[in-house]
């Protein structure tokens, strides 16, 4: 895991209040000066611009967020994952104005590339890793930090899908905006946030945003009986044993 290049890597200059225009990200980040996992973020402006084509399609969505991965290889966070989410939700809103009442299929497909950035530095990432350090985790880890800075406008981005008639685009909105609503700025969200993920314990069997629904409600000090079940402990979406992939849990030995 790569965790730090500089003082303010992946900082922006100011944090926005409001979902800037998606043009403004793109010619207003230093793209050349941010890390990636395979190098500069120098070709990231390119696949960018081709989500804000009028007339994009699914296909053309999906193949632009597959090109993000250098941002979010194997889960982590770099330099330029935040001005790029900053980005992708800005394109989603823009996207939101157009299409009222319901997603459409690229929307849902930006709102599916947010919930992920989402779990990957929410409270529960954050704490996991701690584990492994002495000093605190997240001082030593400026994109991260800077990602976490941008939760309340990202918030913002997501929260218009929370009611949407499609489940499954109203369950990535609800796990993008679970972990969001972790920064001490929304808690006035919470709330309504827990009504919805109680909801979603009903009828939901992806084991991990079951897990993520839990662990909101259990944070925020909602009462969860009745609501888990077996197999609801294992945080991970992406293995079926320990919590690590790999290693055992000995700090000698983290698994990054």
């Amino acid at each position: 895991m790569t965790r730090s290049s500089g003082p303010r890597a992946g900082l922006p200059e100011s944090v926005p209040d409001v979902l800037p225009d998606p043009w403004s990200v793109l010619r207003g980040t230093r793209w050349p000066s941010l890390g990636t996992a395979y190098g500069t973020a120098r070709r990231i402006p390119r696949v960018l611009a081709s989500l804000l084509g009028p007339d994009l399609t699914v296909e053309e969505a999906r193949r632009a967020l597959n090109a993000l991965e250098p941002v979010r290889h194997q889960n982590t966070i770099y330099e330029a994952t935040a001005p790029v989410a900053l980005c992708v939700a800005a394109v989603l809103a823009r996207r939101a104005e157009y299409h009222r009442g319901a997603a459409d299929r690229v929307c849902a497909l930006l709102l599916g590339w947010l919930a992920g950035v989402a779990y990957d530095s929410d409270d529960a990432c954050v704490a996991s890793h701690q584990r492994f350090f002495e000093e605190d985790f997240l001082e030593g880890y400026p994109p991260m930090v800077a990602l976490r800075a941008l939760r309340p406008v990202l918030f913002r981005a997501v929260a218009p899908f929370l009611d949407d008639p499609g489940t499954a685009v109203a369950e990535e909105a609800l796990c993008a905006a679970l972990a969001f609503a972790e920064h001490p700025g929304l808690t006035g969200h919470r709330d309504g946030l827990a009504g919805h993920a109680r909801r979603l314990l009903l009828v939901c069997d992806t084991r991990w945003r079951r897990r993520q629904a839990l662990d909101a409600l259990t944070a925020w000090g909602h009462d969860t009986t009745g609501l888990a079940r077996p197999g609801d402990d294992d945080r991970s979406p992406y293995v079926t044993g320990p919590v690590w992939p790999l290693g055992d849990g000995d700090p000698d030995d983290p698994p990054f």
